[in-house]
């Protein structure tokens, strides 16, 4: 029998464990700054955190987590330029290069450890701490409490979430204002009121004041809380209305200040285009417009760019996460990656999943064309995606689990009955199905894009090959710092995108499988004999070999390049490198890459 009390235990009860657990991650973000930051003398309240509660956290975690001290700490990097700018800062709606939140969070962390270095660990490490409840908000919100604590769990403890909180970079703190803003978002589409409408107008400014950027995520969001409710009049409408205007007057001083101090309002986004046109070759000594940047890129070579926006959205940023968990439990990491990649397809199942997806996708916008670019494919860049993953990899068992207790016979019925339903199944599987397959081909025309330009281009065996890759072909295979492809037989073939009759180069990467055999391949173009190329051996390198192609011999479109050995044996023989292929397959070559290089 329920009673009043019970009630109000059940319902206390996830946030004092969502609390216990933001407490356990705190400890375990703290031992990282001891030990990599430390010792800490001072103040009084430090130092007994330091020495009394950070070892708790060797009792906590795996014994494989271990952090080395840092002989120069917060060199290399933007923590260096954080403390200095809070150091100097003048106010909090300075003109300036870097949004003010982190600048503010660290100046007063700097205040609290008595002005030393090791404040602005403090400053990144409770803004983690501090994203593992906003991660519990968030999943209790959008679908349980229960989803909620779970997922807060899996931040708490991922390897990476708490080996970068100690660092003093912003991203743990865009990380907590995103999720909660995330979390006030969830709270308006639902309950289209005035106190959710101030709550998100006010969590999306502390976003903007960290990352400027945040604009991209901010706008489809509201779109969403104002569509959303049909029912509700114009209500919805003017909440989202009003949280977009407090979010712009809370950050239209610092964009007028920006543009009075330094001439561009944008300056936080403009600024950095010359890390990215540095590290891709391009002039950088003259200031350019983040927009003019991606522009060009998109005038230059659109396919490339849409290939590498699409693995900056969706493969990316899922892909460079999930690595902690197996240190705590064997193929838990597995386990959790499928489980949110069919997590984030049920999401689109529901009014609050579909808004999280939303908000996922476009809070990666930003990163999309940058990613692979220098250092911008680093895991804190897209981190605070990890806690919408961490809740999608929860929800989908979860969800399973409520359908299996509650289903009945007459819901059984209505499911069945339900058009819209199926037309959202169907929908899904058409997405699930297709997107997998455009995004293999994609490379294909990618690379033909870059030949048309006059750019060589390489096709190497690994992730997203087997468009070129086509026939006999073992999977891809890394030894060492190699990943290559084996031949199966004596004949194999490799698709080759020459979009222009021109004459090319190829420069072929392989080896034969052993010293022995084979010792030479005949290499054919669409049938038509190109050369016969006799191999050598170096255990120590990969063989490289170049091959002329004469303007005659090319048709414009797909061209299939035919490598016939003289010789295969069975991959027994092959030696130990080759244990991994069927021992009586018959092997003949290992290729690396092919480069094709325009004449």
């Amino acid at each position: 029998m329920r009673t009043p009390t019970g009630d109000r235990i059940r319902a206390a009860l996830p946030v004092v464990l969502a609390l216990l657990i933001t407490a356990y991650g705190g400890v375990l973000r703290l031992n990282v700054i001891t030990s990599r930051y430390g010792p800490i003398q001072r103040p009084a309240w430090a130092r007994v955190l330091a020495e009394r509660v950070a070892p708790l956290a060797r009792h906590m975690e795996p014994g494989i987590y271990a952090w080395a001290p840092d002989a120069t700490p917060y060199v290399g990097g933007d923590p260096i330029t954080y403390l200095q700018f809070a150091r100097e800062m003048r106010s909090f709606y300075q003109g300036h290069v870097r949004e003010p939140v982190f600048l503010v969070i660290t100046r007063a962390c700097l205040w609290l450890l008595d002005n030393q270095d090791v404040g602005i660990s403090f400053a990144s490490a409770a803004m983690s701490t501090a994203g593992i409840f906003a991660t519990y908000l968030l999943g209790a919100a959008a679908f349980s409490p229960a989803v909620g604590v779970i997922a807060a769990l899996g931040l708490a403890i991922d390897y990476d979430a708490i080996n970068w909180s100690a660092d003093g970079w912003r991203d743990d703190t865009f990380t907590t204002v995103f999720i909660l803003a995330s979390w006030a978002f969830i709270k308006l589409l639902n309950q289209p009121r005035l106190s959710n409408a101030v709550l998100a107008g006010t969590l999306s400014a502390a976003a903007c004041l960290t990352r400027i950027t945040s604009v991209s995520w901010i706008a489809p969001a509201l779109l969403i809380t104002v569509i959303r409710r049909h029912d509700a009049g114009r209500r919805p409408l003017v909440m989202g209305a009003l949280a977009a205007a407090i979010a712009a007057v809370l950050v239209a001083p610092y964009l007028i200040n920006c543009a009075r101090e330094t001439g561009d309002p944008l300056i936080a986004i403009n600024a950095h285009t010359r890390y990215y046109r540095a590290g891709e070759g391009l002039p950088y000594s003259t200031p350019q417009s983040a927009v003019d940047y991606i522009r060009g890129k998109l005038s230059r070579r659109p396919l490339y760019q849409a290939d590498t926006a699409l693995t900056g959205i969706f493969v990316w940023p899922f892909q460079n996460k999930w690595s902690g968990f197996n240190l705590w439990l064997p193929h838990l990491s597995d386990i959790l990656k499928w489980c949110a990649v069919a997590g984030l397809l049920v999401f689109l199942a529901s009014p609050n999943g579909r808004l999280l997806v939303v908000l996922l996708l476009s809070s990666l916008v930003p990163y999309a064309f940058t990613w692979n670019v220098g250092g911008g494919g680093e895991w804190r860049f897209t981190m605070h995606a990890y806690p919408i993953y961490l809740i999608a990899a929860i929800y989908a068992p979860y969800q399973v689990w409520c359908t299996a207790w509650s289903l009945r016979l007459e819901h059984a019925r209505r499911a069945i009955r339900s058009r819209r339903g199926w037309t959202a199944v169907a929908a899904v599987l058409v997405i699930a199905a297709l997107a997998p397959v455009a995004y293999a081909r994609l490379p294909y025309f990618v690379h033909r894009e870059g030949l048309a330009y006059g750019e060589e281009v390489t096709i190497a065996a690994g992730a997203r090959d087997a468009v070129f890759y086509t026939q006999q072909w073992s999977p891809p295979h890394t030894d060492g710092a190699v990943t290559a492809r084996v031949a199966l037989g004596e004949r194999a073939a490799i698709e080759l995108p020459l979009p222009v009759q021109r004459p090319y180069r190829l420069t072929l990467r392989m080896d034969p499988v052993t010293a022995e055999a084979p010792r030479a391949i005949t290499v054919l173009l669409n049938g038509r004999l190109l050369r016969r190329i006799g191999l050598d051996w170096n255990p120590d390198r990969v063989g490289t070999y170049s091959v002329d192609v004469d303007a005659y011999l090319v048709r414009p479109g797909s061209a299939v390049l035919q490598l016939v050995a003289d010789r295969a044996i069975p991959a027994r023989a092959a030696g130990p490198r080759y244990d991994w292929i069927a021992p009586d397959t018959p092997v003949s070559l290992r290729v690396w890459y092919v480069r094709i290089h325009p004449q």
